[in-house]
């Protein structure tokens, strides 16, 4: 959402894992959102450019149109609100025609400058169905569909949420038991999900392929609106895809479902179990208070009847908002696409009425006080495991869009940066390890504030509570300073304008923000232009100053006593006695079947065993639409890059990426080379980074930096990067040790032409002049990264487990391991007892971290520029004084070619691997009910090819046996695979998986699966084929926005990666056939005998786990 995203784009300190708010519930965990290597660019890049061209129109033919359209325009609309602004398309005035079809009416439209688009908003005419057309002037961009729900849950049994699994689950024109995955496996979408929130129900796609895209939205819209789960015959869907009882290996009940799962792994988080009880106490009386994705205990008390009800009381034409962003020609076959189905219906205004969210009102005399258990592996009430957050609701009637940006502004005040009076005073209280809640929570039609901090002292907890309101009321007595209210305004004012910076693309994005206020029956706009109101607020800010502030703290938070203060306190047995609980009540509610009950049940499940192994015919598969081989472009996608060496006469390199659409804002990326520091003190590198954020140059104090950069900037962030080197000259994959590689500092920001001069300057006064923090900020610091690391492995074990295996095989992944993953919890736990005990000792391990890059020798940095030609172009005499002004260096030594030497760091990580990533099993042990099961281990042996084509079979498994198998089956909410084709790593990993033991089979099974399916002749053309368009999908992904289309660029440029390497890979895939699979199986049996696990579990699953049953030793790695 615009305005939720802004806040992904504040500080590292905002972590999302610490962050009390609404999120979506998705059909599908995105592999895209687990971190991969910067070194595998081949199969896991999304690229920004579908090469195929729409033909134009001539300019007399344009002209006549828009002079046609024009005169029509001003017959049939004369609201004040219509206008059509001219608009520059390659040098010509264009204006688009007005799309239209006769069962829908246009209501109103209007031109974003913003966007450079056009809004239309239509009328269904017989269902009244409302439907929001947007039209880029870039006609490039993906083409995207949505279509959304009001849901308005009565109940806990997540009934929401399992129909958006099971809707997509088969339909009527669409049989198969799963279109969606045979969506996922072979279409090129650049975004395929649906979404659970809170009051609404949402299902986007987006392709930038036309016919994909229509493709895509014919099975979304048969999906919800004759979706065969709630028909007799798909009855089997809400077992599925919901809950049921199976039959476990001793012949006993067990609980399983894909839902079940999902929601038993976010109730393990013990941030989600704060919001989620929350909103219990925050909304007593209207349907905030259910949770729509659905709680583990009351999931099972769903029927088939309740289900199918729920459906047919929300899935209805009126009761939907519909989108389309794409060119006039799109918009017009896709509203006769809506019509299709939307004209088999009435208006119901009944239906739309009774599924309207009332508000709750404020109602609370005095705040709520609530505590909760939350589980632990082991209690240490010397280390401080209490949370405790305060939320407040905000507003009980609609905040219009002047007041919802001075929110966003206030939030920004009171907790946007490290130096905000609110973050700053909590963070350096020493009563918590880390701030969580961390502010504004908006997207629904009721708004909250959240703050607390987790690693409370029980001792503690009652001060926490009095510190954040003194905290409030201090801020209201003193106010803001003109220079913190001026960086509030001016950053929200630059997230507004940056239209598109996520990785979703653009009309994904507009469309979810239009929900925003769509849902409640106000105006879709009102999300997405704010220009009026971004101009009244200045004004009102401009007149008031702080005043208008700080009468919003009074009236919204410390006169509201509508909030709830709610603590989690430990319990080191409360997962036990979870499982013990779930244990008892089906056992309990076995024994109370008589036997031919029980028969019944063990047949139903037997039943849906029979329907999961049981493979769809050949021609509903085929029946669900597709692309041709034909429809995909062979070559790939190619951004150029301007590299200047010795720029200026100087060592430094310097590297232009010209693109459209960057709105004039200049992204500068300056790397600065570390390879000098010791590989002992490489594990400290992320506490600096954390520190940097947090700490005073020689020249600015903390708060004066935080100030500058959101007076100047849209932001600055550091990042440490490894990036493996290839041959240039090499055009095959050859499986490396990733021995010849760059590690570099960056300082990435991002700014107006008229302010690259200071944003350098403020970067080079970083990176120079940067001073260690006090001994008690370290202190924080390290407490906070470590809570969140412990929240992030609960929560993202998958990533965690991937990480861990594939430092077992590869010394740059030692290495990104020692970084990011595990072995950076521990050694974040040693720094804090360093920090505590031996302070000069740690304080002089900062400063040697800081001199590997304080030098800023030009030999040893290069700078990465990104914008449009004529920005680049007035930038030139900054970005030259800002290289001349860098240390020649002359007093250190050359810098060695990387690409043909080892890294110091791959040296001393090859001798530390046997001893700190032996090749073995690993249990790590969480205090969750889910667990994450990954096996990996090298595929291909170093020097041996890697085919393109190997990406063909993989995505056959991957979307086929292993989804059906550990997903559908074994009821695990997802399963990942990937394959490095840098270094030959394969992995297969498991997410929110109640099934150890039934996962680590499936992955031994699948070699044999493999070839099975090769010898009984099953593998068919249309199979093949699928998996190859899943494949170059993967290649193309969606449309970049500016900033990641240099990123990637420069990337490509630094790795040594070519465009003959490139499109080998591409070619490889375009040519795979039955050969890949055989020689795929062939390697699986290998990998199979080499690989190992890494499995993030609750201790009572791992030790279930016979020792030397399924390759099972574990080797237990306590966190």
């Amino acid at each position: 959402q615009v305005f939720d995203t802004m806040r992904s784009r504040r500080s590292n300190l905002k972590n999302e894992e610490e962050t009390v708010e609404m999120e979506p519930i998705m059909i599908s965990e995105s592999e895209d959102e687990m971190e991969i290597d910067a070194s595998d660019l081949e199969l896991n890049r999304i690229s920004e450019k579908y090469r195929k061209r729409v033909e134009r129109r001539s300019k007399v033919v344009r002209v006549l149109t828009a002079a046609a359209t024009f005169i029509i325009l001003l017959s049939l609309f004369s609201l004040t609100y219509n206008y059509f602004p001219d608009r520059a398309k390659d040098g010509n005035t264009f204006i688009p025609s007005v799309p239209s079809h006769p069962a829908f009416g246009i209501t109103r439209s209007k031109y974003l400058s913003t966007y450079n688009a056009t809004m239309y908003v239509f009328k269904h005419q017989k269902t009244q169905a409302e439907f929001m057309a947007f039209v880029p002037a870039d006609e490039k961009q993906d083409k995207v569909f949505g279509i959304s729900f009001r849901t308005k849950p009565t109940s806990n049994t997540g009934v929401a949420h399992i129909l958006e699994h099971s809707v997509l689950a088969g339909s009527k024109k669409y049989p198969a038991k799963d279109p969606f995955v045979i969506l996922l496996k072979g279409s090129l979408h650049t975004f395929l999900n649906a979404m659970t929130y809170n009051d609404r129900t949402v299902y986007p796609v987006a392709s930038r392929n036309k016919k994909d895209f229509f493709n895509l939205m014919s099975v979304y819209l048969d999906a919800v609106f004759a979706p065969r789960c709630i028909t007799q015959e798909g009855e089997w869907i809400l077992r599925q895809e919901g809950w049921r009882y199976d039959v476990n290996d001793d012949n006993n009940l067990e609980i399983k479902g894909v839902v079940y799962s999902e929601m038993k792994g976010v109730f393990s988080n013990p941030i989600s179990l704060i919001s989620r009880n929350v909103d219990k106490f925050l909304f007593p009386d209207n349907t905030y208070y259910f949770d729509s994705g659905g709680e583990p205990d009351a999931i099972p008390n769903l029927t088939q009847a309740e289900f199918v009800d729920f459906y047919k009381r929300h899935y209805h034409p009126t009761n939907s908002q519909s989108f389309v962003s794409g060119t006039v020609e799109d918009v017009i076959e896709a509203m006769e696409l809506l019509d299709e189905y939307m004209k088999e219906y009435e208006y119901s205004p009944e239906l739309k009425e009774n599924s309207e969210i009332r508000f709750q009102k404020k109602k609370y005399a005095h705040h709520l006080y609530q505590s909760l258990p939350y589980a632990v592996q082991k209690l240490d009430e010397s280390q401080g495991q209490h949370m405790l957050t305060i939320t407040w609701l905000l507003n009980d009637s609609h905040l219009h869009q002047m007041q919802m940006l001075a929110w966003y502004a206030l939030d920004y005040l009171l907790v946007g940066t490290s130096s905000s009076p609110l973050m700053k005073r909590l963070f350096e209280s020493g009563l918590g390890s880390s701030v969580i809640g961390n502010g504004l929570n908006a997207g629904l039609m009721q708004n909250t504030f959240a703050i607390g901090m987790k690693g409370i002292l029980a001792s503690n907890i009652t001060q926490v509570e009095d510190l954040i309101l003194q905290i409030l009321r201090d801020i209201e007595r003193d106010g803001f300073s003109d220079d913190e209210i001026t960086a509030a305004i001016n950053s929200l004012e630059f997230q507004l304008r940056e239209v598109q910076s996520g990785s979703n693309p653009a009309g994904i994005d507009i469309f979810l923000s239009t929900l925003t206020t769509w849902n409640y029956d106000r105006l879709p706009e009102e999300a997405i232009v704010f220009d009026e109101s971004l101009a009244s607020l200045q004004s009102i800010v401009g007149k008031q100053g702080s005043n208008f502030f700080t009468r919003m703290i009074k009236t919204y938070l410390l006169n509201n006593n509508h909030r709830v203060h709610m603590e989690l306190h430990p319990s080191e047995t409360l997962a036990a006695e979870m499982i013990e609980k779930e244990t008892n009540k089906v056992k309990m509610f076995q024994n109370s079947l008589k036997q031919d009950e029980l028969k019944k049940i063990k047949d139903t499940a037997q039943e849906l065993k029979d329907i999961q192994n049981k493979d769809d015919p050949i021609e509903v598969i085929e029946s669900i639409p597709s692309l041709a081989l034909t429809d995909i472009d062979r070559l790939i996608v190619e951004y150029d890059t301007n590299v200047i060496e010795n720029a200026y006469g100087t060592s430094t390199i310097l590297t232009k990426n010209i693109v459209s659409g960057s709105s004039g804002i200049v992204y500068l990326d300056v790397g600065i080379d570390i390879s000098s520091l010791g590989f002992n003190n490489v594990e400290v590198l992320p506490f600096l980074v954390a520190m940097m954020t947090e700490n005073d140059t020689a020249k600015r104090t903390r708060k004066e930096i935080n100030n500058f950069i959101g007076i100047n900037t849209g932001g600055i962030g550091i990042e440490l990067k490894l990036i493996a080197l290839q041959d240039p000259n090499q055009v095959d994959h050859i499986a490396t040790a990733n021995k010849n590689l760059r590690t570099l500092l960056f300082f990435r920001g991002k700014c107006t032409a008229q302010n690259v001069g200071k944003t350098l300057e403020l970067i080079k006064d970083m990176a120079q002049k940067s001073l260690p923090v006090t001994q008690e900020k370290a202190i924080q610091i390290l407490e906070a990264q470590i809570a969140s690391f412990e929240s992030r492995i609960t929560s993202n074990g998958h990533s965690f487990s991937v990480m861990r295996m594939h430092a077992r095989y590869n010394a740059m992944s030692f290495i990104d391991e020692k970084l990011r993953g595990i072995s950076q919890l521990q050694a974040l736990k040693k720094m804090l007892a360093r920090a505590q005990n031996s302070w000069e000792t740690f304080e002089t391990r900062i400063k040697t971290v800081i001199e590997s890059f304080s030098h800023m020798a030009s030999a040893e940095t290069i700078i990465n520029l990104t914008g449009d030609f004529d920005t680049l172009e007035s930038i030139e005499n900054n970005i030259q004084t800002f290289i001349v002004s860098l240390d020649l260096g002359s007093n250190r030594p050359p810098l060695p070619d990387f690409s043909k030497s080892d890294h110091p760091w791959i040296v001393k990580a090859g001798q530390n691997m046997a001893k700190y990533s032996p090749v073995q099993n690993e249990g790590i042990p969480v205090s969750s009910r889910v667990s994450y099961i990954g096996k990996g281990g090298r595929i291909f042996d170093e020097g041996e090819k890697i085919s393109g084509g190997s990406c063909v079979p993989l995505q056959f498994l991957r979307k086929g046996y292993l989804w059906d198998t550990v997903r559908a089956k074994n009821g695990a909410y997802g399963v990942m695979s990937s394959l490095d084709s840098t270094d030959g790593f394969l992995y297969m990993v498991s997410y929110r998986d109640p099934q150890l033991i039934k996962t680590v089979a499936a992955y031994e099974a699948a070699a044999q699966y493999l070839q099975s399916q090769i010898q009984l002749k099953a593998l068919t053309k249309n199979a093949i084929k699928l998996s190859i368009i899943g494949c170059i999908a993967d290649l193309d992904g969606s449309t970049l926005p500016p900033r990641e289309v240099g990123w990637l660029a420069f990337l490509r440029y630094m790795s040594g990666s070519s465009k003959l390497r490139r499109q080998r890979w591409r070619d490889d895939i375009l040519a795979a056939d039955e050969s890949n699979f055989e020689i795929f199986a062939k390697q699986l049996n290998k990998w199979n005998s080499n690989s190992t696990l890494a499995v993030i579990a609750p201790m009572a699953s791992i030790e279930e786990a016979p020792y030397g049953q399924n390759g099972l030793p574990f080797n237990i790695i306590q966190l």
